[in-house]
Formats: C-alpha cells, sequence, structure tokens
C-alpha cells in the first residue's frame, strides 16, 4: 500500500505506487521505489495504514489525483487488503474520467487471475463479501477486473523469467518516456514507417530532439490511441507525413484531428508542419486521388459526424506550407 516522500499531498506527483506492504515491501517494490526516485521522480509511497473506516483517506485521494502515473503492484495477497482496493478503485476512476497513466505489475500471479478474479483472488473477494456490502464489493471487483485488462508487466518468478532489476530497468524507462515533455509528435501512415518516417525520426533524435512515436516504438508499429493524444498535447509541434495510405488508417485521421484541435487552441500555440510525402497538395486539400476512395470506405463503415471531422482537418492541413516531396527522378 501505498510514508509519502513528502508531508504534503498538494504537491503534484509524478508517480503514485499501490501495493500490499506485507507482499513485496522488503524487496520488488522498494527497489523500484529506489531506482524511481534515482531518476529524480517524485513517489507518493505511503506505508502507514489507514485508520480503520469505509472511506480512503483523504491524503491518498488526494495524492492519486495529482500524480501523473499510477503503478499498480499486483501480488497475491494485494486483494485481500481493504486499504488496497480502495486505493486501485479511486485509481481506476481517475484512468476513466481523467486518462490517468495506470501501469500494473503481476507480480507472481497470472495477469487472467486479476481479470477473471480467479485463484487468491476469489478468496480474498469471498472474504470481503462476507463482510462487506454488496455494492462495495461489487466496485471493487469491476476495478480489479478492469486492471487485469490493462497492458503491464508479467514478473512470474519462475527459474526461467528475467531478473527483477531487468523489469525495474523496463519500468522506470517507460516511466521516464511518458513523463517528457515531447518537442516533435509525428503522425505517420504505415507506407512511410520503415523508409522516410524512419529516417526521419533518426535524424531529430540525432540532435536531440525528442520525438513521439521513438524510433524503437516506431520500428515496433505501435499504435496506441490514448497514449497518442496524450502526447500530442503534451508536445510542441506536430509533423504530418502524408502519404498515399495516410487516409485510409483510421487512427491516422484521428490523430489529424486532434493534431488540428491542438493548433486552434489559442493558449496552446501548437505548430503544424505538413510533408507531402509522394501526394499532391492539392489532393489533400480537396480529398481528391487516393483520398477520395479512402473516405469513401470510411463513409460506408463510419459515422458521417466523424468522418466530415476528419475530411474538414485533412482539407485543413492541405492549405497548410510544407514539404513536397514528389520522388521523381528530378526531386530532391
Amino acid at each position: 500500500m501505498a510514508s509519502s516522500s513528502s508531508s504534503s499531498t498538494l504537491m503534484k506527483y509524478h508517480v503514485f505506487l499501490s501495493f500490499r506492504g506485507e507482499d513485496t515491501r522488503l524487496n520488488f517494490t522498494t527497489h523500484l521505489l529506489q531506482a524511481l526516485k534515482d531518476e529524480g521522480l517524485d513517489v507518493f509511497f505511503d506505508e502507514e495504514k489507514l485508520e480503520k473506516g469505509e472511506q480512503l483517506s483523504q491524503a491518498l485521494s488526494r495524492a492519486i489525483a495529482v500524480s501523473s502515473i499510477s503503478i499498480i503492484v499486483l501480488s497475491a495477497d494485494y486483494a485481500s487488503s481493504k486499504s488496497c482496493l480502495l486505493e486501485l478503485s479511486d485509481i481506476m476512476d481517475r484512468y476513466s474520467v481523467e486518462q490517468q497513466i495506470v501501469l500494473p505489475i503481476f507480480y507472481h500471479v497470472n495477469p487472467s487471475d486479476v481479470e477473471n478474479i480467479d485463484g487468491s483472488f476469489k478468496e480474498s473477494f469471498d472474504e470481503h463479501e462476507a463482510r462487506r456490502s454488496v455494492d462495495e464489493v461489487k466496485r471493487w471487483k469491476t476495478a480489479f477486473a478492469e486492471v487485469g485488462k490493462l497492458e503491464g508487466w508479467h514478473i512470474d518468478g519462475s527459474i526461467s523469467d528475467r531478473p527483477e532489476t531487468q523489469y525495474i530497468k523496463d519500468i522506470v524507462a517507460y516511466v521516464m518516456q511518458k513523463m517528457k515533455k515531447h518537442q516533435v509528435f509525428l503522425s505517420l501512415g504505415e507506407d512511410t514507417r520503415l523508409n522516410f518516417s524512419n529516417h526521419l525520426v533518426n535524424a531529430l533524435e540525432k540532435v536531440g530532439i525528442n520525438v513521439f512515436p521513438d524510433n524503437e516504438t516506431l520500428k515496433k508499429g505501435e499504435k496506441l490511441l490514448p497514449t497518442y493524444s496524450r502526447a500530442i498535447s503534451a508536445s510542441n509541434l506536430s509533423i504530418l507525413v502524408l502519404s498515399k495510405a495516410y487516409a485510409s488508417s483510421e487512427s491516422c485521421l484521428g490523430e489529424l484531428s486532434d493534431i488540428m484541435d491542438c493548433k486552434h487552441n489559442p493558449t496552446d500555440k501548437h505548430i503544424v508542419l505538413p510533408v507531402f510525402y509522394h501526394v499532391d497538395p492539392s489532393n489533400v486539400r480537396n480529398s481528391g486521388g487516393s483520398f477520395e476512395t479512402s473516405f469513401e470506405e470510411h463513409e460506408s463503415k463510419q459515422p458521417t459526424e466523424t468522418v466530415q471531422r476528419w475530411k474538414i482537418a485533412f482539407a485543413e492541413v492541405g492549405k497548410l506550407k510544407g514539404w513536397h516531396i514528389e520522388g521523381g527522378k528530378f526531386d530532391r
């Protein structure tokens, strides 16, 4: 369960750490905490037991609310603690309403047992149901199952598993990436990921510019929409590589719409730079050529309002100044 690294819960924390002390305080969680602090991160880490009562303490609730990321160390006896379940429910409320980043660590437990409330977790919830109100336990179970569906780290603790130090290194690196204020957000279609866009990211990173997605993510081709939406709003500038296949992707058009929303926000001052890669800028402005076919396909599958929003944003990008890479033999 999450002594605070500060006496005041009014300050903002980078990370809120939720865990069951008896399970992991003297091993994994302590090492993770130190690794996060070594990177200069403010971590809320509360070893004090909550007073017996029905509500999560105001101090913990405030700490969750002002944290950017919550890490939940789900150990075998995590669900046996009412305090841990109160924390977890509060965290998932923030996740649902404010899209707070939640990172689960399945520590010597099976993620499917969390999602399906099975194994030791079933026994814990059975005990709660015998003592607590039905509505309260139902809320805990819903939040618990939802955490089981999230992507995280599964540390199974077997002989063939990686050392915990390697997991901690990966977790800290991931947290540090999420905490960065990105200088550039790059929006691209699959047809440029392994050529032009890859070279562009390499060139930007070489001169010390922080790009999202970074080159490692770019190589994997990951598309995590909630993560991308947050990255756009956290970036100073967006580059759109408008290729022939760009408008065929719903996720690309979703990114583009979010980017143009940021551009229109008077308090944001978001810069947008289009790269017309082997396409005619006029076809972007007028949704012509291959783009017309892409939008017609979207119109047959998506709500009219959604496609209209995409088309307006797409046409607006076509009017912006950028770079036209024709790709002909006389081009640079």
